[in-house]
């Protein structure tokens, strides 16, 4: 596993360092340095996808790329920057889905509001118990 960035706190103050990149965020609270620190890599890794595509187009004419490298990089810039980001997030022994806002608000019969979702995936708990006292989940002996 390659260690991407790490978070620190020092005297009240939170730090998030990316070596690779040479980039350190700090501030006050936690959400802030992850927030600021998100979108500065999202920016970054946005151009350099950017600037991947246009190395590639430009190698096309010496015969240094096909045009299918350059469909590719294409294809992998769509897929992560006009996707709506999703993730995993474990709490304790539970799984839920994180969906960025414009995802909660197209699914908000999903979400109802909530940034997380609890995956009603079975085999990812020890019993049911978690469908108790949910709206709309039937549970009473037939």
């Amino acid at each position: 596993m390659k260690e991407i960035g790490k978070l620190y706190e020092a005297d009240g103050r939170y730090e998030f360092r990316v070596d690779d990149m040479s980039l350190i965020v700090r501030g006050d609270h936690p959400e802030w340095v992850m927030q600021a620190a998100s979108e500065v890599v999202s920016k970054t890794a946005r151009l350099e996808g950017e600037s991947r595509i246009d190395e590639l187009e430009a190698l096309i004419e010496f015969e240094g790329a096909s045009q299918i490298e350059v469909d590719g990089a294409k294809y992998a810039q769509k897929e992560r920057f006009e996707t709506i980001p999703q993730c995993i997030v474990t709490i304790g022994k539970m799984d839920y889905r994180w969906a960025a806002p414009e995802g909660r608000e197209k699914h908000a019969c999903e979400f109802s509001g909530n940034p997380y979702r609890r995956i009603h995936d079975m085999s990812m708990t020890f019993h049911d118990s978690f469908l108790q006292n949910e709206n709309g989940v039937e549970t009473s002996e037939k």
